[in-house]
């Protein structure tokens, strides 16, 4: 998939659903929740992720039964998804292309290094992953977040998040390391390409004008809720004190894992700008 286009594409003989593509700690968990309180029962996929984000696993068998079947692990349980009326989770690009349109697809995009930064305290949160065991790879950013940012086992979840579920699959994303530095720019302009074809792309740091496009993509008012917010959920993994947090290797790093995500997060931010410019205008003119 070098020039982002060649995904395989869902059949077309039947209406397809509509899908949120949810990248971690995006406030997709509370719109995951809106869209199945608007939706009536059963319209919902019970898949929530595919096998994308889970670093160095692969034993799926090994989870728990009911953590086992949240997961579309092959072809036949991403197929099994088009039967319903709407698909959200953690899914890549390319596995909603199997199932749906581009379309027919949203998604939301938060500043990359306030993503990244909140995924990390959110996995240093005490026994938030017990459920998940035995796959363990939360348990890297017990560490500092230098080193944190520096381990490429995982590196699916700290590595220009947003390229690698738009792009992946595409032979220049590395499962276990970081994308080379010859590769953002090239990549940045691929998953731009990839988003712009999406039924909607809204921005966190621009909240009404995300929840308005979701509501109208899914067709249903989605009532605006706050869940799985980091600070919330309890006490995180004691620190050491003689250890810095945000310093400037660490934050370097944070920006150095970001550099393609950076340009494809400031395109999006346009765009969301720009509806927003147009929405008043509109206003005006009808005033």
């Amino acid at each position: 998939m070098a020039n982002g286009a060649d995904f395989p594409q869902a059949p077309q003989s039947q209406r397809l659903p509509r899908c949120f593509m949810h990248i971690p700690k995006s406030a997709g968990t509370s719109i995951h929740a809106a869209i199945e309180a608007a939706l009536p029962g059963g319209s919902l996929a019970p898949q929530r992720m595919d096998t994308s984000l889970f670093c160095d696993f692969d034993d799926f068998e090994l989870l728990s039964e009911p953590v086992r079947d949240l997961i579309a692990v092959n072809d036949d349980e991403v197929r099994s998804m088009e039967r319903y009326t709407a698909v959200s989770g953690h899914f890549s690009l390319t596995t909603l292309l199997q199932v749906s349109t581009p379309s027919e697809i949203g998604t939301v995009l938060r500043e990359p290094h306030a993503r990244t930064l909140s995924l990390y305290f959110y996995w240093r949160t005490v026994k938030i992953f017990d459920s998940v065991l035995p796959y363990k790879a939360h348990e890297y950013a017990f560490e500092s977040l230098a080193r944190f940012m520096n381990e490429p086992r995982v590196a699916p979840v700290i590595d220009n998040q947003i390229c690698r579920m738009l792009l992946h699959g595409d032979p220049r994303i590395p499962r276990d390391g970081f994308i080379a530095k010859r590769d953002i720019d090239a990549l940045a302009y691929n998953a731009i390409a990839a988003l712009d074809t999406l039924g909607f792309v809204g921005v966190l740091e621009r909240e009404d004008d995300a929840w308005r496009g979701l509501t109208r993509l899914f067709d249903a008012h989605l009532e605006r809720r706050q869940i799985n917010v980091t600070h919330r959920l309890g006490d995180p993994v004691p620190r050491n004190p003689e250890e810095g947090l945000l310093t400037r290797d660490a934050l370097r790093l944070v920006a150095q894992r970001n550099a393609a995500d950076r340009i494809v997060y400031e395109h999006a931010l346009a765009c969301a700008d720009a509806r927003k410019r147009a929405t008043a205008s509109r206003g005006a003119a009808a005033s």
